[in-house]
């Protein structure tokens, strides 16, 4: 088998890029959609074939992206998403032909992240990437207890947004929240543009405004129905997007949530860990997750600029042994350096399990614990605790 990686263009080469995608997923899409929705957005991003005798038989997209580091820092990264692999094709080095190719053209310009959402676990552990995040699924409130601990006196209002593509208001309110959210990631106008081309039409979108009248909340959300008997009331409240930069706008949309007639429960996905929704109910027991699972997978093109892209909580000495490769990690007054170095080693450990550390949301005790990594001297996985540990849950909201 040989292999030939490529960009490709063009409509007819997108047609079959899209229909490789879908084939490997195990489904078509609808000419409507195809034309309307996915040669167009297919158009804005980078797209990677692997041809085999001039066949197409695997595909890769990625887009610029730009990730908040804890210590407010930010970093350029690309975002791949859209792998797919003829399903007579599988195990013959398909996916490792287009990885090679997008990381090396990351290194190339200089882009230090790379990043992806994983279908399985066990997939891109390999290719250096860990899984940076992690976060609940899905979660839900039964509203019959869905008091606050404390009572809201929100200095604003929330209000509904009637627009068909509501870019300006989600933007605004992108903006103000994702630097206080490590993980986090912006996104063009026409990436916002396309979490609404599609949506569906039962979905209501909501905003909160602060006293000045910026948006500093917004929510999308829609009802499934159900009525027991016909007669009594227990439809579902399904939320979409929760997206917030003030604690206030956090409560005013949680309330309005909350309070919405005919429902019994409200049901959010992609939620961090430490939502403050369980701190802000009288009954926080009634705050259930039904499911925990990773999010957002790191991959540290360039380990040395990197790691000292990112802030650190501590001051401190790392010697790292990174799959062979000595890295000394030298952090005072919350910036870093990282150079090569010969000295011994107080943590080994894979390129993919520092990764996962990467953004402070896996502690490298935990990781020892787990026999993921060796400490070599004592106490230095506390150490590196300290020094990466985040000042809050790292968490991304787009699921690319």
């Amino acid at each position: 088998m040989t292999l030939e990686t490529r960009a490709v263009a063009g409509e007819q080469e997108l047609r079959e890029f899209a229909r490789v995608h879908a084939t490997a997923f195990g489904h078509r899409f609808e000419e409507e959609r195809l034309t309307k929705l996915i040669l167009p957005a297919l158009e804005q991003v980078s797209c990677v074939a692997a041809y085999d005798g001039g066949t197409m038989v695997g595909v890769s997209v990625d887009q610029r992206l730009e990730i908040t580091l804890p210590g407010g820092r930010f970093a350029p990264a690309r975002g791949i998403t859209w792998v797919g692999v003829l399903p007579t094709e599988r195990r013959r080095g398909v996916l490792r032909a287009l990885l090679d190719h997008q990381h090396a053209e990351f290194a190339e310009h200089g882009v230090p992240l790379s990043l992806l959402y994983a279908s399985q676990t066990t997939i891109y552990d390999r290719f250096g990437y860990g899984p940076a995040t992690v976060r609940a699924t899905e979660a839900e409130v039964d509203n019959r207890h869905g008091a606050f601990a404390t009572p809201l006196e929100d200095s604003g209002a929330v209000v509904m947004i009637d627009e068909e593509s509501p870019v300006a208001v989600m933007r605004e309110v992108l903006e103000r929240s994702r630097p206080q959210i490590p993980g986090e990631v912006d996104r063009s106008d026409h990436d916002l543009a396309d979490l609404f081309a599609d949506g569906d039409k039962k979905e209501f979108r909501i905003a909160h405004r602060d006293s000045g009248g910026g948006h500093d909340g917004f929510a999308v959300y829609r009802i499934d129905q159900d009525w027991q008997f016909g007669t009594i009331a227990r439809s579902r409240l399904v939320v979409s997007t929760l997206l917030a930069a003030t604690t206030e706008a956090y409560a005013g949309i949680w309330r309005y949530l909350l309070d919405l007639d005919l429902t019994r429960v409200v049901c959010v996905s992609n939620r961090p860990l430490d939502d403050p929704i369980r701190w802000l109910l009288a009954e926080w027991r009634h705050y259930l997750v039904k499911h925990v699972a990773d999010g957002l997978w790191v991959k540290m093109v360039d380990p040395l600029a990197a790691l000292e892209a990112r802030g650190y909580a501590a001051d401190g000495r790392l010697v790292l042994d990174v799959a062979g490769e000595r890295l000394l990690l030298e952090a005072a007054g919350g910036e870093a350096r990282c150079t090569r170095s010969d000295l011994e080693p107080q943590i080994e450990l894979d390129a993919s399990v520092l990764a996962a550390t990467y953004l402070g949301g896996v502690r490298f005790t935990n990781l020892r614990d787990g026999r993921r990594l060796r400490e070599r001297s004592d106490g230095a996985c506390r150490l590196a605790d300290q020094m990466f540990a985040s000042e809050r849950d790292p968490w991304c909201s787009y699921e690319f």
